[in-house]
């Protein structure tokens, strides 16, 4: 539904990125605890940090740390949290041109408790009262500048037109598919890559096991798809093999944004031209590094340290880069 409210765009465009991406963002408030709380009870902090996130926002900051170039594609309001996110991703180097700033609209934001023993987290998010990204709103220019596209199941409406975009110029399409929300089946059909959390695929395939899971999103007509398991590493499928890739062991302090920093990793092994083992594997890596730390962007490594933790832990694997700060 249209607001009626005159959006403004941020910053100019400038030059060919490796990848844009597509979706949400949000300003993040999260808070080390010593377990969940229980009704009506009051618990101490041990750590609070405000930083940027959202699925989209924060694969777009992954590929920049891994040192290719990325733009991002999203609406926040006018007030201070949406000008927080609009800095925290110049300042990484994330392209705004094609983020819409909505006046008068409060931005998104997320409260997250992060559990000190287990690392795991609850999150309560909002997307404030900014409106959806409309289909004439999206700058296909700036989709048709990229070299791969990433999308989320939270504009679905904009994400069709940057998906059908991209495929017309022959550019991949990755779509982050968490939840199965209204218009995300019909954005299935448009990817060449469907990364899905094992909620989405329980969803659409009724619950039935991962295996069968991955040929029902097969079905809709990718090169590939993936099932995101946490710590438990990722399943995949190419139409003939299904392949199974291991997470890795590291003493974790807060797992958000771990699913976000695995698409944008996966984005930049796709533009490497491994092949569909070696990019899990490297997509589970860059995710669990980024678990060391509180927020989902603090942790998220360069290229060279993810290489040098991947030679450690799967040396008969050669990771080669033809992109990024290698």
């Amino acid at each position: 539904m249209r607001t009626g409210r005159t959006v403004q765009r941020k910053g100019k465009k400038k030059g060919i990125f490796d990848v844009v991406g597509l979706g949400y963002t949000a300003l993040d408030y999260l808070g080390i605890v010593p377990h969940l709380p229980e009704r009506d009870r009051k618990l101490e902090l041990k750590r609070f940090l405000i930083q940027g996130g959202g699925p989209t926002a924060t694969a777009m900051v992954t590929v920049r740390r891994l040192g290719l170039s990325s733009a991002y594609i999203g609406k926040v309001g006018d007030d201070g949290f949406g000008k927080r996110m609009i800095e925290e991703l110049a300042a990484e180097g994330v392209d705004t041109a094609g983020v819409l700033v909505e006046p008068g609209a409060d931005s998104q934001f997320a409260f997250i408790m992060v559990d000190e023993t287990t690392a795991d987290r609850t999150i309560l998010w909002t997307r404030g009262s900014v409106s959806g990204i409309r289909a004439d709103e999206v700058d296909t220019h700036l989709i048709t500048s990229a070299r791969a596209l990433l999308i989320d199941d939270l504009e679905p409406e904009a994400a069709a037109v940057a998906a059908r975009t991209a495929r017309g110029k022959g550019i991949p399409v990755l779509i982050d598919a968490g939840s199965l929300r209204s218009g995300v089946r019909e954005l299935l059909p448009l990817c060449d890559y469907i990364v899905a959390s094992e909620v989405f695929a329980a969803q659409i395939a009724g619950g039935i096991d991962v295996s069968e899971a991955l040929e029902r999103l097969y079905s809709f007509g990718p090169k590939a798809v993936v099932v995101t398991r946490g710590r438990a590493g990722c399943v995949a499928f190419d139409g003939t093999d299904t392949i199974e890739a291991e997470g890795f062991t590291v003493e974790a302090v807060d797992t958000t944004g771990a699913g976000d920093v695995f698409h944008g990793a996966f984005l930049f092994a796709v533009l490497q031209g491994w092949n569909l083992y070696e990019m899990c594997v490297f997509a589970n890596a860059v995710a669990a590094l980024k678990c060391r730390r509180l927020g989902g962007r603090a942790g998220i490594p360069d290229i060279t340290e993810a290489l040098v933790f991947l030679e450690e832990r799967v040396p008969r694997l050669s990771f080669d880069c033809t992109d990024g700060d290698a």
